[in-house]
């Protein structure tokens, strides 16, 4: 196998920011729709597609993506995780490596992700030569840089694609809505406090007019569990309930509080060896099993 390494990469993101390869509304056209066509057949080896959505940034919805992609790996099963939040990318860094490297097949142009901890990973971050440049980027190339890379990514066999979407509803949440193939599903990451409900609503109701299957509903930093055993609402009142009991919808879980996420983080190791037998630890092993029962019964 020929491969490069980030260089050819970065070559392959200055040809994109150029903008299309031709003029021609027509043969424009086509070239999405060849996007679509090689993605759809990339698909066909992966089991579960779950898009981890939320309606606003700072829920800590990047910490769930990574986090369910882990347990979900820990349990044996075949993992990815595309990180579809291109202008705030961090998901190689939760996973524990932004030094991880993404490769390209020189004979078919395939992309290789990285591996890390077992999980394979396709992240703009690994991507980039300058790390702290920013990324600026209109709509339509985002779109298009989308459909490229998950046409292009060769995946092995994935039990899980989990997709950490960026926050709201714009061009990304919008692209991968109606280009990636079914079987997918949501699941909407939330925060306590009364802003967020009404932002969750707004993701509800966007993935029901997306005729997305919605999983349930997952509160992060729902509460801070003192020494005594008693919890503190440091963000304010849950809503989660209420939210899912209007929609018809389950409350999939409630994540606490715990100082050791930044020091997992900080030092990449897995909460679950940091803080194995926790309350964060049982949370999220809850987490991805109930994911695990929903997709195994298909009461959607």
């Amino acid at each position: 196998m020929s491969e490069s390494r980030s260089g050819k990469n970065d070559l392959r993101i200055r040809e994109m920011k150029a903008g299309s390869t031709t003029t021609n509304p027509k043969k424009a056209a086509e070239e999405i729709d060849q996007y679509i066509s090689m993605m759809q057949k990339k698909f066909e080896k992966i089991k579960n597609r779950i898009m981890i959505f939320s309606g606003k940034g700072g829920v800590g919805k990047t910490f769930i993506a990574a986090s369910i992609a882990m347990y979900l790996s820990k349990m044996g099963y075949k993992v990815g995780v595309y990180d579809a939040d291109e202008t705030g990318s961090v998901i190689p860094f939760v996973l524990g490596n932004s030094d991880a490297e993404i490769y390209m097949e020189e004979s078919s142009g395939e992309l290789i992700p990285a591996n890390i901890k077992g999980i394979q990973v396709m992240s703009l971050e690994l991507m980039l030569k300058e790390k702290d440049s920013p990324l600026i980027w209109q709509g339509a190339l985002r779109t298009k840089f989308i459909l490229q890379t998950l046409a292009l990514t060769r995946w092995e066999d994935l039990d899980f694609l989990i997709f950490d979407m960026p926050p709201g509803t714009g061009d990304e949440a919008i692209t991968i809505s109606q280009y990636v193939p079914s079987p997918k599903y949501a699941i909407i990451v939330s925060s306590p406090g009364k802003l967020s409900e009404g932002v969750v609503r707004k993701a509800v109701v966007f993935l029901k007019k997306m005729e997305i299957p919605i999983l349930g509903i997952v509160e992060n930093m729902s509460h801070y569990t003192c020494d005594d055993g008693s919890k503190i609402e440091v963000f304010g009142k849950s809503y989660i309930e209420e939210i899912a009991r209007d929609h018809g919808i389950e409350a999939l879980g409630k994540i606490p509080l715990d100082e050791r996420i930044r020091e997992s983080q900080d030092k990449g190791v897995p909460i679950y060896e940091l803080a194995s037998g926790s309350e964060i630890d049982r949370s999220l092993e809850l987490l991805a099993k109930k994911i695990i029962e929903k997709l195994s019964s298909k009461d959607l």
